[in-house]
């Protein structure tokens, strides 16, 4: 039985990173599924035309297909699940994710290509479902599978599902029982371990993991609470260290974005993770999500020394008014807070703001721009309020009659917005703008490292942030120091090895370049760059041969990667210009 978990962005999303982004819940249940045995892949069409799709599917006629479903890409999934029925009208055609969760009679309703509605947390129920339909008893077996919503069966139970060609009756639907949640995350397979994927850059995907689920608030406009349910759920510090290890090892991730809702709410689970990272010495480079009033500076001085590069904070706005109509459950003096110790121990700060509140006035908007002003973030995000299936801010506007059900399947905007005129588009101007100029001022200086470094000592984050800073200043002999008092610490560090490249390579010290490039590639084996980088250097220095086995080798962990990929008969060296070579893509 063949099966694809798939996604695909929306049409104006394929020129943004975030939005062609595979969903992490799809490698989830593309673990559970590979793990319990099944013939599963992950496949993200984001990339492909409309038409390379068709064939594809064409050629692969899925079993079962499960379509990841958020608000944004909502038209596009309903247009993917339709080019499976037709490449095999009897698959069984799953949907999930937060918009299907929120939403599922209104698309069984609307869309006939959907036989399934999978609601919330999916790897217990796909699994269900899979194991289902390969026993050849799906219909019958469906009223018992927690989770699900689908519509009442109008035709014969068979062995295989049968197509849906006539959608059924308004309000002819089955809600089964709610699926009890995961407790125990750590029995969950990690994506990166069999990923099997298809369209999926391994590197990139790899490099954001999830460390918990749920959130500790409720905010309005947010659909969180409602999809992972009101508890929050955490992995041990000691199965995420394992991740880590595993994606280095495996994939050459050298650097993640956790991605949890708020990742330090369980102030030991951040400590012992912290301490696991320095003590195995997994030179890990990592960022993450947090609220104003779920740090301190104990948890935050750990995190600094473990790697932690910066840390975004979902302030909102500034102004007392609308973070009570946002219920975020936090206060300005808290943000004023959390800002200064964030800079006190040197983590970079990332703000979210978000405008065009109904009811914001130039008020609020000025009490935003102060406190920016104030706690001078390095560099934040702007968000008109949109309007999401399963929030609070959705169920208002439906009671005002603002806002149907029918309005998703007919508009094809990403969301609703909840103001679009002339003050929301100034508002995100004037702040987009604050935010530029503030961060320029913001940066961490030579003071600001000598400050942190009585906080959090010597860690080797820190100093590669004060490498930086004298790079860019153009004191290299400063820099060298720095990441040579790294190595010092720890003889293999893979980032002061790639800083201690990077500036050999700077100031045409190529042999050296190669040394600290060969080191890094020995550290960390599945490190594409390292390998690439290796053979640039040994460009430079006219050892071809061994550039070649370099680029060759970085290729076999990145085939996209330019570099790696130059082929053999486009590289060559200029006569005559001795150390000097060109490449098509060097």
């Amino acid at each position: 039985m063949k099966i694809l978990l798939a996604y695909t962005c929306h049409d104006l999303g394929k020129l943004e990173f975030y939005s062609r982004f595979t969903p992490l819940g799809l490698g989830y249940i593309n673990g559970v599924l590979r793990h319990a045995g099944h013939d599963a892949r992950l496949l993200n069409c984001s990339a492909w035309s409309w038409a390379r799709t068709a064939r594809f599917l064409k050629d692969e006629r899925p079993d079962v297909f499960g379509v990841s479903v958020f608000t944004f890409n909502r038209h596009e999934a309903m247009r993917l699940a339709a080019l499976a029925r037709a490449a095999n009208p009897h698959c069984l055609i799953v949907v999930g994710g937060p918009h299907a969760t929120h939403l599922a009679h209104h698309l069984l309703e609307h869309y006939p290509q959907v036989d399934v509605v999978v609601r919330g947390e999916g790897e217990e129920t796909m699994l269900d479902l899979v194991k289902a339909r390969g026993r050849g008893d799906l219909q019958r077996s469906l009223p018992s599978i927690a989770g699900v919503t689908f519509r009442e069966p109008a035709r014969p139970a068979g062995d295989a599902f049968p197509s849906t060609d006539v959608p059924s009756p308004a309000g002819r639907f089955v809600d089964t029982r709610e699926r009890a949640v995961i407790m125990d995350l750590d029995t969950l397979p990690h994506p990166c371990t069999e990923p099997a994927t298809i369209g999926v850059d391994p590197i990139s995907q790899f490099e954001f993991i999830i460390t918990s689920r749920g959130c500790p608030a409720a905010c309005t406009f947010c659909s969180s609470p409602d999809f992972w349910g009101r508890g929050l759920r955490f992995r041990s510090a000691a199965d995420m260290i394992d991740e880590v290890r595993q994606l280095r090892e495996q994939h050459g991730v050298v650097y993640v974005s956790v991605r949890d809702d708020t990742f330090t709410v369980n102030k030991k689970r951040v400590i012992d993770f912290c301490r696991g990272l320095i003590e195995s010495r997994i030179d890990l480079l990592w960022d993450c999500p947090s609220r104003v009033n779920a740090v301190d500076e104990e948890r935050l001085s750990w995190m600094r020394r473990a790697g932690c590069t910066h840390i975004q904070y979902g302030v909102e706005s500034g102004s007392p008014r609308m973070l009570l109509r946002l219920n975020k459950g936090i206060t300005v003096d808290q943000v004023r807070t959390a800002a200064q110790t964030t800079r006190r121990v040197g983590l970079g700060l990332s703000i979210y703001l978000i405008t065009g509140i109904d009811s914001e006035t130039d008020e609020d908007l000025d009490s935003t721009v102060r406190l920016i002003q104030a706690i001078r973030p390095h560099d934040g995000l702007v968000s008109p309020l949109t309007i999401y299936p399963g929030t609070a801010l959705c169920e208002e506007a439906r009671a005002r009659g603002d806002l149907t059900d029918d309005y998703w399947a007919r508009d094809r905007r990403e969301a609703y917005y909840a103001r679009e005129d002339a003050w929301t588009r100034r508002s995100v101007r004037t702040l987009m703008s604050t935010l530029r100029g503030v961060g320029r001022a913001a940066a961490y200086g030579e003071a600001d490292f000598e400050q942190q470094r009585e906080i959090v000592g010597d860690c080797y984050a820190l100093r590669l942030s004060a490498g930086e800073y004298w790079q860019r200043r153009g004191a290299l002999g400063r820099a060298r120091e720095e990441y040579l008092a790294i190595l010092a610490d720890n003889p293999r560090s893979l980032w002061a090895r790639m800083r201690l490249g990077a500036l050999a390579s700077r100031q045409k010290r190529f042999s050296d370049s190669a040394t600290h490039y060969r080191a890094a590639a020995d550290v960390a084996p599945a490190f594409q760059l390292a390998h690439t980088l290796l053979g640039t250097a040994l460009l430079r220095l006219r050892r071809r041969e061994e550039a070649l086995v370099c680029f060759a080798r970085g290729r076999s962990f990145d085939p996209s990667e330019p570099i790696a990929r130059t082929p053999v008969h486009r590289l060559r060296i200029r006569p005559g210009l001795p150390g000097r070579t060109t490449a098509s893509t060097v």
